[in-house]
This record gives C-alpha cells, sequence and structure tokens, in this order.
C-alpha cells in the first residue's frame, strides 16, 4: 500500500491554472548532418568534484517536500557520480554557483514564471544559478525527478544511474508539467470560529463545511480535490482502505486542515462565491429547507443570528453574501397565504416551511431519495429539543450525513408519521398537520418516480423526538420505527436506517464515488450434512446492517475480530448500502473466510415493509440487480411489522432469495414454498452478553416444533457471538433432553429443512 503525503497548507494555492499544457523550451538534439553547433554544456560534477551548493528554503522543516526534494537530489548525484554536494539553507549568504531547490529569497527565484500552474515546474540555468522548482512542494519533487532522470540518467526499474558526471546545457529553460495528484483535505473536527467556541457554533460550523462539502465534492474531478473530514477512528481507517495500491487515492496528497484559520485560507473564495441562505432558528424547519436550497442551487445554509459573534456575523463580516434569508418567512397563521405562494397555511410554520419548499424547490430535487434528517431544533440552545436533548453536538444532530444528501440533491425533511398527536417540536399545529404534510412530500415524489421504489435516508429520531424516550410523545421508539417503515412503505420508499447510533455517517460524497476493484463472490457453500432427526440444527444471523453508517462503523472493529471464521455466520448486509458505502463490500469481499456468508438485511435490498407495499412486483425488480451483483440468494431477515406473512410474500421472495428467507412473524416458524424456499422464523435479538443467553436459545429452540432454529444479533462481534454458541451447545447438552446441537451455515440448514420434510408445505399458484 503506498503511502499518502502529507504537505503543508502554505505551499497550496487553488487558484493556480490545472489546465496549462506542458511547454519544453530545452533545445533539441541537432539532426544528423546538422552544421548548427552543439550548445555549450555545463559541468556541474566532473570527476567526482562539484563548486555547486544545494540551497533550499530555512522556512521548512526537514519533513517538508522540498526539504526532500533537495535531499533525494543530493542523494542522487553521490549515488551517480560520487560527488556529496553541500546544501545548506537559504539563511546563508549567497555564493557564485547554486542549485536552488524550491521557493527561497534568493534574487534568481524571480526568473521563475509567475504563471506557473499547480502541476507545472521549471528547470532553469543562468550565471552560474541552477533554479529546480514547482508552484509547491509536490511539483518541485517532481521537477527534481524529471532532472534526475534526464541528467544522471536513472532508471527506476534498475534503480541504476547512466551517467558517472552532470553536466547541462549552458541556456537550459525547461517548462514541465505532469498529472497532479488528487489533493484530499482532511478536516479536523472544528469546533470554533475566532469569535466564538460552544455547541451552538460547533454545529453552526459542522452544518457550513459538510454542506460545503457535499456540493464540492460533486465536482471533485473537475477540482481536483476532496472533501474529506475526521470525525472518528473509521474516517482514518477508510481513507487508508481507499488510499490503497490501484484504489481512489493511491497516490493521493492529504493536506490536514486542524483549525478554522486553515479552513477558511483554502475555502474562503468558495464559500464568498456561494453566498449563505440564512435559516430562522425560531422555525427550525428551515434548517432543512436551507440545505435543499444548498443541493439546488449552492447557497451555504447557516443560522441567522444578529449576535456579532456568531458564524452568521463573521461571514457577513469576511465577504459572504447572504444570496436568500428564511429568517421570518413563516408564522403558520391559518386564513393566509404560505410566503410567496398561492398555497393556504397548514396552520404550522413549521410545515408551512416544508409546503413552500415543495412548491419551490421540489421539481428539481431527486425523486429517487429523499433526506429524512433532523431539523435545526437540536442545534438551538434556547430550543426545548436541545435543553432537553441526551446530545446536542453535531453527530447527534445527524450533521455529518448532510454531504452525501446535498450531492445527491435531496429534499430534506423531519415530521412524524403520527395523525393522533402534535409532534413534541411543534405543539401548537392543528393534529396532523405534521402527518399530513409527510404525506404530501412522499406522495409528490411519489408520483414523479412513476412507480419506482425510491430511498428515504433517515430513521425516525425517536431518541430526541417524537417519542417516549425523552418524554417527547407517547410511542415507544420500537413502535415508531415499524409505522414510519409502514407509513412510507405505502409510497414505495425504502427506508436506509441510519437509526442511533450512530444516527449519522461522515463523508458519503467521497466514498459513494469509490470505484471497485473487487470481484463480489459471495461463500460458496455445498451442504453435505445428513439430516438426523436427533440433532436439533440452529444459524446465527448477524445484523443489523441496514445502515451505510452502522456499517461503516463495525466492519473494521468485526472484520478484524480474531474470533472471526470459527463458526459459520450469516452477515445480514443490505446490498443497496453499496449506493453509499462502496469501499466497505470491497472490503469485506476482500476478507471472507469460508464461514462468513452474505445475505441480505432487513428486508431484502433495503428495509420496508412488504405488506404495505402497492406493488410486490416493483419491490422484486428492485431487488434484481443488487442481489445479483453482490452474489445474494437469501434474505436474513424479512421484517413485515406487525402483518402476518402471506402467500404475497412468500411468492416474491422465492423470486428475490430462491434458497430462502429468514423473517418475524412468530406464528409462521417454518414454511417451504412449492417444496423448494424455505421460510424460517427469527429469534429476535439475542444478546451475547447476557448470562442467560444459553438459557434463552434453548428454550426457543425448544418450543419450534421442529428441529430448527435461527438467532438474530444486533451489532456484536464474532467472539461475543462464538462464546453464545458455545455455551447454548453446553447448556442444552447439559440438559440430556435427546438431542445434540449443531451451528450450521444457512444454506445447511435450509438443505437440511427439505430433507427432514418438516415445516407448513405451500404450492405456488
Amino acid at each position: 500500500m503506498k503511502k499518502i503525503l502529507v504537505i503543508l497548507l502554505a505551499l497550496l494555492s487553488l487558484t493556480m491554472v490545472f489546465s496549462l499544457l506542458a511547454c519544453n523550451n530545452e533545445p533539441a538534439p541537432p539532426d544528423e548532418g546538422d552544421d548548427t553547433p552543439p550548445e555549450a554544456m555545463t559541468d556541474i560534477v566532473i570527476d567526482g568534484a562539484s563548486s555547486y551548493t544545494l540551497v533550499r528554503s530555512d522556512r521548512y522543516n526537514t519533513s517538508d517536500p522540498i526539504t526532500q526534494a533537495a535531499v533525494d537530489l543530493r542523494k542522487a548525484v553521490e549515488a551517480a557520480t560520487g560527488c556529496s554536494l553541500g546544501i545548506t539553507t537559504d539563511y546563508t549568504a549567497p555564493v557564485a554557483l547554486e542549485i536552488i531547490v524550491g521557493d527561497t529569497n534568493r534574487e534568481e527565484n524571480a526568473l521563475i514564471p509567475t504563471d506557473l500552474a499547480l502541476n507545472e515546474y521549471v528547470i532553469i540555468h543562468k550565471d552560474g544559478k541552477l533554479i529546480i522548482s514547482g508552484s509547491d512542494g509536490t511539483s518541485t519533487s517532481k521537477a527534481v525527478e524529471y532532472f534526475i532522470k534526464t541528467y544522471l540518467g536513472y532508471d527506476a526499474a534498475t534503480g541504476t544511474y547512466a551517467k558517472t558526471t552532470l553536466s547541462i546545457p549552458e541556456s537550459l529553460n525547461y517548462r514541465g508539467s505532469f498529472d497532479y495528484p488528487t489533493i484530499v483535505y482532511q478536516i479536523g473536527d472544528i469546533k470554533s470560529i475566532p469569535t466564538a467556541s460552544g455547541n451552538e457554533v460547533y454545529n453552526d460550523v459542522v452544518r457550513l463545511i459538510t454542506s460545503l462539502q457535499g456540493r464540492l465534492n460533486k465536482n471533485a474531478e473537475e477540482n481536483g480535490f476532496y472533501i474529506y473530514q475526521m470525525y472518528d477512528s473509521t474516517d482514518s481507517f477508510w481513507l487508508e482502505y481507499i488510499s490503497g495500491e490501484g484504489k481512489m487515492f493511491d497516490g493521493a496528497i492529504v493536506v490536514e486542515l486542524k483549525t478554522w484559520a486553515d479552513f477558511w485560507e483554502v475555502f474562503a473564495p468558495y464559500i464568498q462565491e456561494a453566498g449563505l441562505v440564512a435559516w430562522d432558528p425560531e422555525v427550525p424547519s428551515t434548517a432543512n429547507v436551507a440545505a435543499t436550497i444548498c443541493a439546488l442551487d449552492g447557497y451555504l445554509p447557516v443560522r441567522f443570528s444578529s449576535d456579532e459573534s456568531s458564524l452568521y456575523k463573521w461571514l457577513r463580516n469576511n465577504g459572504v453574501a447572504t444570496a436568500e434569508n428564511l429568517y421570518g418567512m413563516f408564522d403558520g397563521t391559518l386564513g393566509t397565504k404560505i410566503a410567496d405562494t398561492n398555497l393556504d397555511s397548514s396552520g404550522s410554520a413549521k410545515c408551512d416551511a416544508y409546503l413552500w419548499a415543495l412548491e419551490k424547490y421540489g421539481d428539481r430535487c431527486n425523486p429517487l431519495m429523499v433526506a429524512y434528517t433532523l431539523d435545526g431544533a437540536s442545534t438551538v440552545a434556547d430550543n426545548l429539543i436541545y435543553q432537553e436533548a441526551e446530545g446536542n453536538t453535531p453527530n447527534w444532530n445527524q450533521l455529518y450525513s448532510h454531504d452525501f444528501l446535498i450531492y445527491n440533491e435531496c429534499f430534506f425533511f423531519d415530521l412524524t408519521c403520527y395523525a393522533e398527536e402534535a409532534p413534541c417540536d411543534d405543539p401548537e399545529q392543528p393534529i396532523g398537520t405534521d402527518a399530513a404534510t409527510l404525506h404530501t412530500i412522499l406522495n409528490f415524489f411519489c408520483q414523479k418516480n412513476n412507480g419506482k421504489m425510491g430511498k428515504l435516508m433517515g430513521f425516525p429520531p425517536w431518541y430526541m423526538k417524537y417519542t417516549t424516550h425523552r418524554g417527547h410523545g407517547t410511542p415507544v421508539a420500537t413502535t415508531l420505527e415499524w409505522d414510519f417503515v409502514e407509513f412510507i412503505s405505502a409510497y414505495n420508499f425504502i427506508k436506509e436506517a441510519d437509526a442511533a447510533h450512530p444516527a449519522w455517517m461522515t463523508n458519503g460524497s467521497v466514498f459513494t464515488q469509490y470505484v471497485s476493484t473487487t470481484d463480489y463472490e459471495n461463500t460458496e457453500v455445498e451442504p453435505t450434512e445428513i439430516f438426523d432427526s436427533k440433532t436439533r440444527y440452529f444459524t446465527i444471523y448477524m445484523g443489523d446492517y441496514d445502515s451505510s453508517a452502522w456499517l461503516k462503523q463495525h466492519i473494521p472493529n468485526f472484520f478484524r475480530d480474531n474470533g472471526r471464521g470459527e463458526y459459520p455466520l450469516m452477515w445480514g448486509f443490505n446490498p443497496n448500502l453499496g449506493d453509499r458505502v462502496p469501499m466497505v463490500f470491497d472490503y469485506i469481499y476482500e476478507n471472507l473466510t469460508e464461514n462468513d456468508i452474505l445475505a441480505t438485511g432487513d428486508s431484502g435490498a433495503g428495509y420496508v415493509i412488504p405488506a404495505m407495499l402497492p406493488n410486490i412486483d416493483t419491490w422484486v425488480a428492485y431487488n434484481e440487480p443488487y442481489t445479483e451483483k453482490y452474489d445474494m440468494d437469501i434474505v436474513g431477515f424479512i421484517i413485515n411489522g406487525n402483518n402476518p406473512m402471506t402467500d404475497r410474500e412468500f411468492a416474491a421472495y422465492a423470486e428475490i432469495a430462491p434458497i430462502g428467507s429468514f423473517h418475524n412473524d412468530s406464528s409462521k416458524k417454518l414454511v417451504v414454498w412449492d417444496n423448494l424456499t424455505v421460510y424460517m422464523h427469527l429469534m429476535n435479538g439475542i444478546n451475547p452478553t447476557d448470562a442467560k443467553v444459553a438459557e434463552s436459545m434453548y428454550n426457543y429452540a425448544s418450543q419450534t416444533g421442529n428441529n430448527f432454529s435461527a438467532y438474530r444479533t444486533v451489532c456484536y462481534s464474532p467472539s461475543s457471538v462464538n462464546n453464545a454458541i458455545e455455551a447454548f451447545i453446553e447448556y442444552a447438552e447439559a440438559k440430556n433432553d435427546g438431542y445434540s446441537y449443531m451451528c450450521v451455515d444457512p444454506y445447511t440448514l435450509f438443505d437440511l429443512v427439505l430433507q427432514s420434510g418438516q415445516g407448513d408445505y405451500r404450492d405456488a399458484e
């Protein structure tokens, strides 16, 4: 794996033009028969000796690329000629003969063209001074590399030099270019600005940076750089992975921006060009409206504030104009029109803002993906939601997800699906207004989709709103989850469930552009076990990965767990997550053991309640390209809410997963469809660390009425699951109930079911 070069910010200037072509002014050798005398040459090293001194800037430390380039040149000269050149910094007084590497205080640096592009360098000799320099550390390194190859005859393949002397044309004036490496701006966790700090500002800063990230990463190839945020250790892990040989950032330059000053120095021109959309902290839904506007028009969302220490005022005072201002636009007065529309007010300022945005921007938004994410309430210090939140930092507020959602030009909203009670964040609205607005939004995009499945990015924010968790509603969190998925499934929307925690994901706008370098071949299993009526067979489902955020977070740890591969484990990965985190799937498939079996997660290619889908054939068609791409033919967990599994679902899933599927309908422990496809109930949510896990698993196996059982875990390591498997087998066999117990892979489990003849056999019509 190639190492990433980290260079100082001061060496980069993004105002330079990338597209300038190389211009070679080095004199060409004369043609044969040409009477033109050969150009006079200057000897730099002859007979192992030189009068030249290497000079580099005193401003740069020993790890800087320009300093390293000077050292590399010195080493190459010595290796080729045996001459060890003296080396000094420009702090010393000039001497007659010098090799000047990079930008220095020497007057000869004035010979470097002022229009030198970021991907250009020059090699110039004049009056005893040899200047080798580029526009920054990378281009200077390239200049030295070219010089060594050209004038010392260096062959990288053999590591040898063709020349033992160093001579150059006396009037050498060469301007070269190269393909500049991708720049990755690695932005640290910036929490303050020069005038203020605290969580309110912290949220504002991250909202701004992440919004800019989504916009600029959309044009990363044209810009020549990516923005990459460093929030936790997984960001380091995945950056290293996608920087591996042959992968996305192989050979990229990483520039670290750790402070607001660092960030502003690079991105001020982009922010000033974009302008702001100011959202109204008195109507927090306008934060989501501002994100929608950013996704389409590029204005950057910032909380409106008259406080001179706020980010809004700081930006205004530093040359950033307000392109659109939502402050004071919405008051939710019944009997009036919503601002600048012919729409009647809903009676809710919160909902009026969304209805206004749908009217103004809906037709331009991505109809196949919508953003269901927290509004600004939990980022405003005097808001009740903020004050009662478990956490009110940018991660809890899901701000890190915005780059991907803005990149995909999503419509943003945050509403409850319950029509029976007013939401906690808008208690004075007419009952049912939130749910009615949610219906309007989903129906709008459903109609635009012409029957296709759409993706809803997000999860009901149970930890912050709408549930009993913080006293903000009557539903419990799990009830809200299923009710919400039922609601959106009726509009052909799949949920990508960034549920707490993590309910956020950094750098999606980078990861989604990763191009796979891996063949997706699932573990091949040829069942050989012969059914024994005195054996109880079971399998373990490793879930729940219906969220890119969870997949990104947990795979680095769980796939490096020493216990992985000891027992057959079925991993439930929703394959449509490959749209957002394709690099995770590469890593997974590159590191499979023979005991890692991949199945889909909830409820196939994505999370829906299949009973609520208006046309299940559309769902079947949606699954096909994903299951084919990732070589999956088992659905790990069909979540059908409180609805029974019917022949409609059995027939549909026999097409999606012909081998079999697991599901949550406990009334149908074991069904065999058309003598081929097995459906088995999955015991929900065992905890491998629970002292009574073995007893729970045994009790369930004992009451299935057959020889088969399956168990669902949620984000537990292979080692902890291995311990649970061993504890279960030990506990069960100590019962002396006449059965032995065996952990098997799902293919073997389903094959044993067919061998046994057990279950409810149903014929396809």
